[in-house]
């Protein structure tokens, strides 16, 4: 007797998806590098058998990934995807799964005390300036709410850059556009600029002598008192965060 077990119909992906992968994964794999054009979408057409429609719906998710771009407005060039695009896909993504403020805390947790001791490994002159200047602005604005947020976040991305790690940038970056901007509710509610001056005073002294355990030490701490702010502010720790 036949066998009573039916097998389903395979899927086929649209197209204008194959071909996306096909170049994505050229670009990926360095067969293509950035800055190399591609060819145009007639060629891609004709190379691929498919019609010129098809291309432009590929390169159009290639283009929205970040990978592809124009140059001179007509030609295709592979781009490196900047960390805001990054931080945006990723976003979205947190934002679909309802990842909590918690939850992203946990990640600043892991990521931004080894920020810190990695800048201490490799931060340049000019870095430290940055942030020194960083350190004296914040001292004039702790009074002004928007303008503490503003140089809190940027304390933070100054310290992520000094440490010449892409991985670390890249995996940070969502946290710009999701977890940072709760700052924002707890320095309106407690005004807490005294203490965000002397946290960040203590990572850059760290950082300038190559103390790589109080760099960490104090990174930890400061994130901590984000966490008392969140909780003491009762601004839902445990809620899905807003984009």
């Amino acid at each position: 007797m036949p066998t009573s077990v039916s097998f389903d119909r395979l899927a086929h992906q649209p197209a204008y998806k194959v071909v996306s992968e096909k170049i994505r994964n050229a670009i990926v794999s360095g067969e293509i590098a950035a800055g190399d054009l591609l060819p145009t979408e007639t060629d891609l057409a004709e190379q691929f058998g498919v019609t010129r429609s098809t291309v432009r719906e590929a390169i159009r998710l290639l283009e929205h990934g970040g990978i592809l771009g124009r140059a001179g407005r007509k030609r295709l060039v592979v781009t490196l995807p900047g960390m805001e695009a990054v931080g945006r896909s990723v976003s979205s993504a947190m934002l679909m799964h309802q990842v909590t403020y918690e939850e992203l805390w946990q990640v600043a947790m892991g990521l931004e005390p080894l920020a810190g001791k990695l800048a201490c490994l490799s931060a340049t002159d000019e870095e430290k300036q940055l942030l020194a200047d960083n350190l004296a602005l914040t001292e004039q604005v702790m009074d002004d709410h928007d303008a503490l947020l503003k140089v809190e976040i940027e304390f933070h991305n100054l310290v992520a850059e000094a440490t010449h790690n892409n991985a670390l940038l890249l995996a940070r970056a969502p946290l710009n556009e999701l977890f940072y901007p709760a700052w924002g509710a707890i320095i309106r509610a407690l005004s807490p600029g005294e203490r965000i001056l002397v946290a960040h005073q203590h990572v850059y002294d760290a950082i300038c002598a190559g103390d790589q355990d109080k760099a960490e030490e104090w990174m930890e701490k400061h994130m901590r008192d984000f966490r008392r702010g969140i909780e003491m502010g009762n601004l839902g720790f445990d809620q899905p965060v807003q984009g």
